[in-house]
Parts: structure tokens; sequence; C-alpha cells
């Protein structure tokens, strides 16, 4: 079985030669296409690689029916291959990058990405170690409906829950294998089963983190800029705070952890409105009763418009976490 895996060490090798290298180089870009780039550069990097390990480009299908580019490495005996996408190093070659350059970065990204032991697949392909991993995130349902022909999943409102494998080796930290049908068809389960085990996992792996928005922006600043550390954070008049989990990875499926949502609410005596950030977060907004949920949706609306990445992009909808009901509705359903 061959599985591509993405991690953070490709993540920040892409991020890096997008925001960090230099680009005061002058050269020609303006008859290289990007399809151009893609069989260029991977002819390049065939010939920087042992002649033993296959390079190839192909399309994958990401989160919201993104389509990129992902560049494989695959060589005798490897069941696991690094999946590096190009887009990032094709803007950075029209920003004057050298060929020679991108070509050392994607190699380095690959040679960090299939380091001995990183990942044995047969804890994967055994479904009594495979269990151990298994969690789940939430998607946007329209947006998906390819791919969740292919996938498991359960239907959640606007959204669909959907499952994958967490890797826990150290230097894959974030990887996933996004789980599909012909797994559950290996591992003899089905889709109750693997929902009910991820339930259980994603709580105890991915452990909720829930915090006032003005606390998640001091430590943005502080981050930033150590003399922000001596400013003096007050929560009192916060009426938003930010729900992911510990790892800041499809933190939004914490509004499906058990009791997260009713243990909130009734600490501030009010239903919650929730917000889809991103897939990676959700905002809560205790309710009260000079609050419009259709101003929300607006604002939800237009953030996801302008300033997260299609990819990201959760829904457009808000909800509301009832009290008395104990269950999450459509904002209108409760206004």
């Amino acid at each position: 079985m061959k599985k591509n895996t993405n991690n953070n060490a490709n993540n920040n090798a892409n991020n890096h030669m997008a925001n960090s290298i230099k680009t005061n180089i002058t050269v020609d870009t303006s008859d290289v296409s990007f399809d151009d780039f893609q069989e260029i550069i991977t002819e390049k990097v065939q010939k920087k690689l042992d002649e033993k390990i296959d390079v190839k480009v192909v399309e994958v299908i990401k989160n919201n029916g993104v389509v990129l580019k992902g560049m494989t490495f695959m060589g005798e005996g490897k069941n696991i291959s690094p999946t590096i996408y190009l887009e990032q190093f094709y803007e950075a070659y029209l920003n004057g990058v050298e060929w020679g350059d991108i070509v050392d970065r994607i190699v380095d990204s690959f040679r960090v990405g299939t380091k001995r032991d990183v990942f044995d697949l047969q804890s994967f392909l055994d479904f009594n170690q495979a269990s151990k991993r298994i969690v789940f995130k939430l998607v946007n349902y329209e947006k998906n409906r390819k791919l969740l022909e292919n996938i498991p999943y359960k239907k959640f409102l606007d959204m669909a829950v959907v499952y994958y494998y967490l890797l826990s080796n150290e230097e894959l930290e974030n990887a996933t294998i996004l789980i599909y049908n012909n797994h559950l068809e290996a591992w003899n389960i089905d889709v109750e089963e693997l929902d009910r085990i991820a339930m259980e996992n994603t709580p105890v792996l991915l452990k909720e983190d829930l915090r006032s928005i003005t606390e998640v922006l001091g430590e943005m600043l502080m981050k930033r800029d150590p003399e922000f550390r001596d400013i003096q954070i007050d929560e009192d008049g916060d009426v938003m705070y930010v729900l992911s989990n510990r790892s800041k990875i499809f933190g939004a499926a914490a509004i499906l952890y058990s009791d997260v949502l009713k243990n909130f609410a009734e600490k501030k005596g009010l239903d919650l409105y929730i917000l889809p950030s991103s897939v990676h977060e959700v905002i809560l907004v205790p309710k009260t009763s000079d609050m419009e949920w259709e101003k929300l949706q607006e604002m939800v609306i237009e953030v996801n418009s302008s300033q997260v990445e299609e990819i990201e992009i959760l829904s457009d909808s808000v909800y509301c976490y009832s009290r008395s009901l104990d269950k999450v509705l459509p904002a209108w359903e409760v206004a």
C-alpha cells in the first residue's frame, strides 16, 4: 500500500522558500508557465537524487476541493512517499529565485521526510495499532462532495465529520493519513465503529484549548515582540473566545467534544453562538439579547471571503449551542 503523507518539515520548507529566501535575482520567467515549471523542476530534482528514486508530480485533492500539484518520491522498499507541494516554489521562482536554490530546498525537504524509522507502516495496516491513533475533523459538506464519495464520513449540520490517522513520531509532527473507504474494508470495520473510536481518541490526543480572544492576541504579540510580555492582559470585557485544540490543527472539531460547550455555557450562564473561523478553530460568543445572528453571519462571510484561504474555510454559517437542548443547531433555529 502506498500512501502520501504531508508533514511540518515540508510545510516549513515551502513557507521558508516563499517568505525568506532572497528574491533580488533577475531572471526571465515570462515564458515559464506552471506546467513548464513542474516538468523542468521534476527533471532537475530527479537528476539530483538517486536514480532508484522515481520523482513524479501528481494532483492532490485537498480540503474544499482545492487541487494542488504535489511532487512525490518513490523508491525500492519505500511504502510512504512524502509529498512536497509546488505552488509556493513556483511563486518563489517567479520572484527571481534560481533553479538550483529551489532544487536544493526540495531535496532537503525530501530527505527530512524520509529519515529512517520515521514511520512504521505496519502500525497503520494493523487495526489494533491504528485504532489508537484514529481521530476526526470537521470539513465543509458541499465543498467536499467529491472527496466524500471515497471516504467514510458522518453528516453534521452543513459540515461533515471525517477521519484520519494521526502520526505520533516527533519527526512527523501533525502529519496525517486521511482514512478512505478501502481502509475500512481492509480493517473489516464499519463507519459506526470508526466514529466510536475517533470520538474516544480525539479529545485525548488533541485536547481542547479554550481561551479568550484577548489572551490569544496577547500571545501573538508576545511572539512578535518580547517587550509585550510585560503588558497586563485584562480579559474581563471579552465577548469572544477561541476554541481549538492544543496542536492548533483541525481544532474546530472540538465543538463535538463531550461537555466542552456545555461546561463553558454553564460557566457563562448563556447559550453560545459559534462562528466557524476555519477548520482549525471556532469563535464562541456568549449569546445576549442584543445580539443578532445575522450580523455575526455577515462577519463570518466577510472574513471567509477576504482573510481565510479557501483550503481552510469551514462554513459561512453561524451556529448556536443551546443549553436547554444540549445541542448545536443552526443559529436561525434558536434566534
